[in-house]
């Protein structure tokens, strides 16, 4: 089952907890300059309690140091992939950046959580930032770094000797780490370029806080992720494990009455229906109640061109449904698929509530 968004314009623009949680979010945050992206989603749900669900372990004392032959070792032993939900092991990442030929070390962590649904790393910033500041710490001495900045939509958030803080605008998908490089570093990579293998290495904050709970050796393979109700724009944060279940844990945080149906993914723009029998071992970051989305392929498409607007990545995302649609077999290689960073950000604008981005991710799978 290919993934795709559970929530467009239309959709958010018809449920006024959702239109009232995103509205919420813009009077805090704004929108930001149209200059680095066009799109401004902003968040659709809102914390319900700051209570965290389940039991974590936090770290009881902090090493000073550690080196890098110490710290790989670690990381590689503990089996550890990337916190926002791409599956890849660090220790790997970290190694092709050791190995880059750049003048300069970079580490960027992404704490931008631009997804309208996920607020796990922004709770993270809020409640382990000792725990984070201490893993960006370890990582700065043990791979000799020339800089480190954190990038946050957060005003709130310092900076230390350790580390230099860039607020980034609210636009939609900033998080996107070649987006992100563009935006703090001033670097233009393209989208098939492994950032690390340039110097540059970015790591999600929940990594970064990961990485300090291996360090002092009480990491137990659990994450933070956010659980949400989108009838409700409800959301909390759980402290889950590989093996727990999504329903029951759903249950737990919501009420489960009313034409809902569990989703589970990596943010709202990236979901696929759950089974009951689901867990939380395929690194999914989100978990969700929703109503079945009205958003089909069936619907014909308007010829309005906003996808092709919308589209962060240039792609002629129009052009590419007109000839599905008519059963035209093309050639796309002029249209730039491979430019897609797969926001789903045609899907969320389509006034005719088609799946856009559906389309581009068929063609590229092939």
């Amino acid at each position: 089952m290919q993934p795709s968004p559970l929530i467009n314009k239309k959709i958010v623009r018809n449920n006024i907890n959702l239109k009232n949680a995103q509205k919420q979010e813009k009077r805090l945050k704004g929108k930001g300059s149209r200059k680095p992206l066009k799109n401004y989603l902003g968040k659709i749900v809102s914390l319900s309690s700051p209570e965290l669900i389940g039991n974590e372990s936090g770290v009881p004392n902090f090493i000073p140091d550690i080196s890098t032959e110490d710290l790989l070792a670690a990381l590689e032993n503990a089996g550890i992939t990337g916190m926002s939900g791409n599956g890849f092991p660090i220790h790997s990442k970290i190694n092709t950046f050791l190995s880059a030929n750049s003048d300069k070390k970079i580490l960027l962590i992404n704490a931008v959580e631009c997804d309208p649904a996920l607020r796990h790393d922004e709770w993270l910033l809020d409640n382990r930032y000792n725990e984070i500041t201490q893993g960006i710490h370890y990582l700065k001495q043990a791979l000799s770094l020339d800089q480190v900045v954190l990038a946050t939509k957060n005003k709130n958030i310092t900076s230390n000797s350790d580390f230099s803080v860039s607020i980034v605008p609210p636009r939609y998908p900033m998080g996107e780490e070649h987006f992100l490089i563009k935006q703090v570093l001033g670097i233009s990579l393209e989208i098939k370029e492994k950032p690390a293998e340039y110097g540059i290495l970015v790591l999600n904050v929940q990594s970064i806080y990961q990485i300090c709970k291996i360090v002092n050796q009480c990491y137990d393979g659990g994450r933070f992720i956010t659980v949400a109700d989108l009838t409700s724009a409800s959301a909390r944060i759980a402290y889950i494990y590989p093996t727990d279940s999504i329903s029951r844990l759903l249950q737990k945080c919501f009420d489960e009455t009313g034409d809902k149906s569990i989703y589970r993914g990596y943010g709202v723009m990236s979901c696929v229906k759950a089974a009951e029998t689901d867990d939380f071992s395929k690194h999914e970051m989100f978990a969700v109640y929703a109503a079945p989305p009205n958003i089909d392929n069936a619907n014909h498409c308007r010829h309005c061109g906003s996808c092709i607007r919308k589209c962060p990545a240039k792609i002629k995302v129009a052009k590419v449904v007109l000839s599905v649609d008519n059963n035209k077999s093309i050639d796309y290689g002029s249209y730039n698929l491979e430019r897609c960073v797969k926001c789903g950000v045609c899907t969320y604008f389509c006034p005719a509530s088609k799946n856009v981005s559906g389309y581009v991710k068929e063609i590229l799978d092939k």
